[in-house]
């Protein structure tokens, strides 16, 4: 009986100690895991303040901001494509990033659609403190009844709700739609109305961006639109997830000449030491 009970306690131990070491050996891969994560972000703040040219500093980037990484691609793409006319929706950080690529650029328009006053307002001082307002139609409205197509079903608990048509009067030609906003809470799938409402206001080689793509909301919202107005669909792994979307043979610029394009020439540093703006090989298309 002592035999086989020291058995047991033997076989125990040994379980006991494997557990211990699997618990440890997955606590170091997520500690790694998130460590790697945070460097990934930390460096592409780096790179993006070096190719700023803004005196302050960039709002806070956690929380629901918009991505160091993210931002960094959107700078560099607006740079090398130099498009003339931006529409995004939802403020922010995304936006003093925006404007300060097309004053360095020297041409363009970032017309911003805003549904608080209170975001606005502080997307508004900050483009004047930096002396970036010319650069930036900012349309404050808010969201109301969406009438129009959407993925949202018509029993569901929140109905479907959308920036106020009328700001988007006057715009046409828009060569890069970048979709951040309205809130998720606002319904489900709440960036949807995006591109129904401005398909017909597109340049021919026009790029749509969505932001936060790891969520399948935004996802499905991508894919949809793709399939529903021919747009070839391209996911950039980031932190939050990127989606692209371009029309098939449209002329656009390889992320990975960003940087040996822009005006910086060689000498730019992200060339110099190899920072490589090309999807990766695990890329998933739609």
């Amino acid at each position: 009986m002592s035999d086989t009970l020291a058995t047991e306690l033997k076989a125990l131990e040994k379980t006991l100690l494997q557990a211990s070491k699997d618990s440890a050996g997955k606590t170091t891969r997520d500690l790694i895991t998130v460590q790697n994560r945070l460097y990934a972000q930390l460096e592409s703040l780096s790179w993006l303040q070096r190719r700023l040219a803004i005196k302050g500093q960039l709002p806070p980037l956690r929380g629901w901001a918009t991505s160091p990484d993210v931002l960094l691609r959107l700078h560099a793409h607006i740079m090398a494509t130099r498009p003339q006319v931006i529409v995004e929706f939802g403020s922010g950080a995304s936006t003093l990033v925006i404007a300060d690529a097309l004053r360095q650029n020297g041409s363009g328009q970032l017309i911003s659609i805003e549904h608080s006053d209170h975001y606005g307002m502080q997307t508004l001082g900050t483009l004047q403190a930096e002396r970036l307002e010319g650069w930036v139609d900012l349309r404050i409205g808010e969201l109301e009844a969406w009438e129009g197509e959407h993925l949202n079903p018509e029993d569901a608990e929140k109905p479907s709700r959308w920036y106020p048509i009328s700001l988007l009067e006057g715009i046409n030609n828009v060569d890069l739609l970048w979709v951040d906003g309205p809130p998720g809470a606002t319904c489900l799938f709440s960036r949807y109305p995006a591109l129904p409402a401005l398909v017909n206001k597109l340049s021919p080689n026009a790029e749509i961006w969505m932001d936060d793509t790891i969520r399948q909301e935004e996802k499905d919202t991508c894919e949809r639109w793709a399939r529903d107005h021919c747009f070839e669909l391209e996911y950039y792994p980031l932190e939050k997830g990127l989606g692209r979307l371009t029309r098939p043979g449209a002329s656009t610029h390889s992320p990975k000449l960003m940087a040996s394009q822009s005006r910086e020439g060689n000498n730019h540093p992200e060339h110099v030491l190899g920072l490589d703006f090309s999807l990766p090989s695990t890329l998933t298309k739609g």
